[in-house]
């Protein structure tokens, strides 16, 4: 079930209904067995696969935690677990090596079993399954129950595309003893509408001009123009189309009492490339500060070149976490670049002058040149080939041709949906004022809640009705 989706939305209300009516002892194997149930709607088969790999971690955390070899035993269970995501990563290549070797050596047909796909969630849910290792190996942690690190893994709202959560931040959750709040459903449906909004209304109707765009046959003959709309039509359709995710993740699970940590930040309002990566998909930017970045820059902080060397690759290996690809290493590659460009500006801007704050025209060269920098790296990121990419690119810089090769309608609607890319950190200061406002009037805080509040989630779901004509898979999904 797709979090847009009707069976979804239907199921999610009647699931939480029955959450508030259980007594809080049985709330944690209730969510459990629902999250269960919600991944087996997808692939029966794959439950295994987080079922397995919370099973080796857990046995390999309690060994990390007895002390005896644990540094050992942390770095056997980060194997294990990188096993389950780089073999289902490669299960292309993989299956293809097996289908050979069935022709050539006469074996049982095991090749269709790796070519079945790659099962959901498992970039993500295998980052929390070795964040979870290191936390013990910590202390941080300390692994009492499997039924914990199994509902903290496949915890429905973010089983499937994040956010990236730590167990120390969920498990205290799972005890599910709060009381049934008017404020929770609503700060919840908030974030539902709003995602569903913002996938079906901003996202959805990009996705057949990037489509069209990005194809082999037609890229060769865009345009200067035609490039640049579509690496932004792209940027903000994967933008929209996983904050929407986040959105309506975070939402489900506030219906139940559950924070999770925010995934987005406005993130094309970045002042520099460092800033946006502390808007952009945040909880995976904090699990490779934490767990990559940090130990390498405590490492080698006095050594500058193996530092920035250490960032290209941590970036590197993030392109290569979203997918097996020359352009996904590329891109992260190019973040990479980013990164490093900005940190050897801001040392040696600190070391000539270290008291004195970056002048307004500096500030505002880093926050265009980060947007520039960003919008066209998603141009290797979604290109078929290394080769449409490098095309695509060379027109972008190095030719001006204004003609335009879409419906013009096309053009428009990016136009349109960077308009509200723009607004969004407006409107939210401004729902917040209201919010803070209404909070000090009961007759203002009553017409928020039982009249304003309504007639927004109806316009909302009107518009997600009115825009649900295409049955799109949420982007992040296929990492």
């Amino acid at each position: 079930m797709q979090f847009n989706s009707y069976s979804y939305l239907g199921s999610l209300f009647c699931a939480v209904a029955i959450f508030w009516a259980l007594p809080s002892r049985l709330r944690r194997w209730y969510v459990l067995a629902i999250s269960i149930a919600f991944y087996a709607s997808w692939s029966p088969a794959y439950v295994l696969v987080p079922v397995v790999l919370c099973a080796g971690v857990f046995y390999l955390a309690q060994k990390c935690a007895g002390g005896l070899h644990a540094r050992m035993w942390c770095w056997a269970g980060i194997a294990y677990a990188l096993v389950f995501l780089v073999g289902f990563r490669c299960h292309d290549l993989i299956g293809a090596s097996l289908a050979a070797w069935e022709r050539s050596f006469r074996l049982s047909p095991v090749a269709s079993v790796v070519q079945l796909g790659i099962p959901l969630g498992i970039s993500f849910y295998t980052f929390e399954a070795i964040s979870y290792l290191i936390d013990v190996r910590q202390k941080r942690v300390t692994p009492n129950r499997f039924g914990d690190l199994l509902t903290f893994v496949m915890f429905w709202p973010h089983a499937i595309a994040g956010p990236i959560v730590r167990f120390r931040e969920l498990a205290p959750q799972f005890a599910f003893e709060k009381k049934f709040e008017l404020s929770l459903m609503l700060s919840g449906f908030d974030r539902l509408v709003w995602g569903l909004v913002q996938k079906n209304l901003l996202a959805d109707p990009l996705s057949r001009f990037v489509d069209e765009g990005f194809s082999s046959q037609v890229a060769g003959a865009n345009t200067w123009l035609d490039n640049w709309f579509l690496a932004a039509a792209f940027g903000l359709q994967i933008y929209f189309d996983f904050a929407a995710y986040s959105n309506m993740a975070i939402g489900a699970a506030k219906m139940i009492g559950v924070t999770l940590p925010e995934n987005f930040r406005f993130p094309y309002h970045a002042k520099n490339p460092s800033d946006f990566w502390q808007r952009w998909h945040i909880t995976l930017s904090r699990w490779i500060r934490d767990y990559l970045f940090f130990p390498i820059n405590t490492r080698f902080e006095a050594a500058p070149l193996p530092l920035y060397l250490s960032l290209l690759g941590i970036m590197a290996l993030v392109g290569l976490w979203h997918g097996v690809g020359w352009g996904f290493v590329i891109w992260g590659l190019l973040h990479g670049c980013y990164l490093t460009a900005y940190r050897i500006w801001q040392t040696g801007r600190e070391k000539h002058a270290p008291a004195a704050k970056p002048s307004r025209l500096s500030q505002l060269m880093w926050q265009a040149g980060t947007l520039v920098a960003v919008v066209s790296a998603w141009v290797p990121f979604r290109a078929t080939s290394l080769r449409q990419a490098a095309e695509m690119l060379h027109s972008m810089f190095f030719t001006f041709n204004p003609r335009i090769s879409f419906s013009l309608n096309s053009y428009l609607a990016t136009l349109l949906v960077g308009a509200v890319c723009i607004l969004e950190p407006y409107i939210q200061s401004w729902i917040c004022k209201f919010n803070a406002l209404a909070e000090r009037h009961v007759r203002l805080a009553a017409a928020n809640t039982y009249l304003l509040r309504p007639a927004l989630y109806a316009f909302g779901l009107l518009l997600f009705m009115i825009f649900d004509g295409r049955d799109i898979q949420f982007i992040y999904f296929q990492f």
